[in-house]
């Protein structure tokens, strides 16, 4: 093979569905073309009739490839039937903007423009026309712009306009102020490593990807639907690669790719030039089944030798392996069934309770969990004069060492069957480390999900990793923090900074939702209307609005009067998505329930008319396996599926009823309520494309009507 010289090849987002599309024989003629183009061989491209600027190349029988040449860099457009190239061409654009050096990609309506309605403003009419240029809007688009009068005329002309300024015109939509938008795309414009600069114009790194080697060219063709692990939208990028000089915190909506940031900034970490055969990274998270599935993830896109500096262990699996390690026999126990360890020892603890106060029993065990447990409360006097801020009950001084007993006993019957409680393990964890490991036991520390963590959790993580904001040489590492208050379903509301976390400048918000569309999102979010959500440092977080760049069916409602007459409903839109033209698969269809009573229900009702596969607490979802997905809402969150069918929204179920809630205090109930709601975000939001909500009895009023 001769080559000339090599040339530069950036791979374009939207050719990987396309991709996808093609046969195995031509997925392999094109990957092979596209290398033998890059390594500089001999290839005959010929120009395109009514699109000089595109040039078609024929790797397979009757598949066309077209690319673009902008100064030094090959773009890759298109990729599918020959007899289509033509007509793409002809209806696709792709150009330098003169105001932003951006390349940009939009189609050219063959259809009559649509005129503006004069009864009824312009959405856009705040904005001047020069302000909507100065963002990379083409000239020619700003009449359709301007002929916006309803949120759903943007949408329609997606298609037409460049996907950065779609994005930024669906964030002013949404409430957000123009200033606001345009620094944070500046930022973007900015960052080195989230543009690349070739002669012609800047590629943001979310929609190009200039391929590098042969291997990863490979790793495209191979897998051309995992975009994630290929494009950084530049947003994204920025968070990766900045050097943060202390902790930092990331949060954004559901589906905004917070996850995938912290994937990559493990991945970014653990291969700096100056990682030692010593550093080690710990990436965490709240709950085992999370951890599994995050670290599946990290697998794909770390080679095998820098996952060795990787630990992936959920926080308590690694406390209990931790102390296990440094001598403690003490096993650590939780609440749950009535026949454990902590059950039995709360109800011998509740023999001690006084006889002439009128306290419930759940009293106890909130004023326990919530007061006692994380203010680590050890003694009468210690008890007595902890801050009880947000319970619903007064006690005075006088009450609560009357009552001490009843934990004093708790604590006293664990010990004598060697267990102890997760927090109180935490706090001897956080106290041995800061006496054997004063600078910590790993380099940086990774944590998802960080609105479940408890206050002690937290001090914990602070104690794992050295705070680099007060080192001296700078040496990157420390923590990187990723979470949404609107998900948190564990925990209640805490400050970071009364945990020795330090995040001010360095907090940051992702906006941009790549995988809900904005009918799903809206029924997501509806549980949080006029409700104000904590923005883990001690105030009031934004609204939960961000721009949801897709569009799709409204989610779809359905009341049944008995579950098998909901099994029957959902069997049916199963086998019709299934057999539609949308290309579904088993796999990508998941069924979410409340409680784990309705899931071996809903199961067994299922079962025994279509395959079904239950998630497992151990293992990742293998896409590859055959099955409709069953699973939790706890189970199911930090995964998506392109269709969920929240079933079993019954009254009582979901939100689901505490027992004797009339003798709960308002501050317990409000905590439990608002958890509920962040289940319902988290269970509708796993859903990319199509949402169904369903009841088998009386309906939820968590259903929408």
């Amino acid at each position: 093979m001769a080559f000339e010289h090599m040339r530069k090849l950036a791979v374009s987002r939207p050719i990987f569905a396309q991709i996808d599309a093609l046969k195995e024989e031509e997925k392999q003629a094109v990957s092979v073309f596209l290398n033998r183009f890059r390594m500089g061989g001999s290839v005959t491209l010929v120009p395109l009739k009514g699109a000089s600027d595109y040039q078609l190349a024929l790797p397979a029988k009757g598949i066309g490839l077209i690319l673009k040449a902008l100064g030094n860099v090959y773009l890759t457009m298109w990729v599918g039937d020959e007899k289509d190239a033509s007509l793409w061409a002809d209806t696709h654009r792709c150009e330098i903007n003169t105001r932003t050096r951006s390349v940009q990609i939009y189609e050219v309506s063959t259809r009559a423009q649509e005129k503006k309605d004069a009864q009824k403003p312009s959405l856009f009419e705040a904005l001047t026309d020069e302000q909507l240029l100065d963002i990379g809007l083409p000239e020619e688009r700003l009449a359709i712009v301007r002929a916006v009068t309803e949120e759903s005329g943007l949408a329609a002309i997606q298609a037409q306009l460049p996907e950065r300024v779609y994005e930024m015109l669906t964030w002013f939509l949404q409430g957000e102020k123009w200033e606001k938008i345009v620094e944070a795309y500046e930022e973007d414009v900015e960052d080195q490593k989230a543009q690349s600069r070739t002669e012609a114009g800047l590629l943001d790194s979310g929609h190009f990807r200039i391929v590098e080697s042969e291997e990863e060219l490979r790793d495209i063709m191979d897998k051309p639907l995992a975009q994630w692990r290929v494009f950084l939208h530049p947003s994204q990028r920025q968070l990766v690669d900045r050097r943060w000089h202390g902790a930092a915190r990331i949060t954004g909506g559901a589906g905004t790719g917070k996850t995938v940031v912290a994937l990559h900034r493990a991945k970014r970490l653990v291969e700096l030039a100056d990682w030692s055969e010593n550093d080690r990274l710990l990436f965490t998270t709240f709950t085992r089944n999370l951890a599994v599935d995050i670290e599946a993830q990290l697998r794909t896109i770390v080679s095998r030798e820098h996952m060795k500096r990787i630990t992936v262990l959920n926080i308590d699996a690694w406390l209990a392996t931790f102390l296990r390690q440094h001598g403690c026999a003490k096993s650590i126990v939780y609440p749950g069934k009535a026949d454990s360890i902590y059950e039995r020892a709360w109800r011998s603890a509740m023999i001690m309770k006084p006889t002439d106060f009128d306290l419930s029993d759940d009293f106890y065990r909130d004023e326990w969990e919530e007061i006692v447990l994380p203010l680590h409360c050890h003694s009468a006097k210690e008890y007595m004069f902890a801050p009880r801020t947000g319970r619903g009950v007064a006690l005075t001084r006088m009450q609560r060492k009357a009552i001490w007993p009843v934990f004093e006993e708790m604590r006293m019957q664990l010990n004598l069957h060697d267990a102890m409680t997760v927090e109180d393990a935490t706090e001897v964890a956080v106290e041995l480390i800061q006496k054997t490991y004063p600078k910590g036991l790993f380099r940086a520390v990774i944590c998802d999900e960080i609105q479940d963590f408890r206050p002690d959790t937290l001090k914990l993580l602070r104690a794992l990793t050295p705070d680099i904001s007060k080192n001296d040489p700078f040496k990157e590492g420390d923590l990187f923090l990723v979470g949404d208050a609107h998900q948190r379903i564990y925990a209640k509301p805490i400050a970071f900074s009364s945990c020795g976390i330090e995040i001010r400048g360095r907090s940051r918000k992702l906006r941009v939702n790549y995988r809900t569309t904005d009918e799903i999102r809206r029924i997501a979010e509806r549980v949080y209307q006029g409700k104000a959500v904590d923005n883990m440092e001690g105030g009031d977080d934004e609204k939960t609005g961000y721009a949801s760049l897709r569009h799709g069916p409204a989610p779809i409602v359905h009341k049944a009067d008995s579950a098998r007459e909901e099994c029957d409903w959902i069997i049916g839109e199963i086998k019709a998505l299934l057999q539609s033209d949308r290309g579904y698969s088993e796999s990508d269809i998941c069924i979410a329930v409340r409680t784990n009573d309705q899931l071996s229900l809903y199961e067994g009702l299922l079962s025994s008319r279509m395959k079904i596969r239950r998630l497992s607490r151990d293992s990742a979802d293998d896409p590859e396996l055959p099955g409709i997905r069953i699973s939790t809402m706890h189970r199911i969150k930090g995964l998506e599926y392109k269709v969920v069918f929240v079933a079993g929204m019954n009254l009582g179920t979901f939100p689901l009823e505490l027992k004797h809630e009339d003798e709960r205090d308002n501050a317990s109930l409000k905590q439990h309520r608002r958890a509920e709601e962040a289940l319902y975000y988290v269970a509708c939001s796993r859903a990319a494309d199509v949402l169904f909500l369903s009841c088998g009895g009386t309906p939820s009023p968590f259903l929408p009507q």
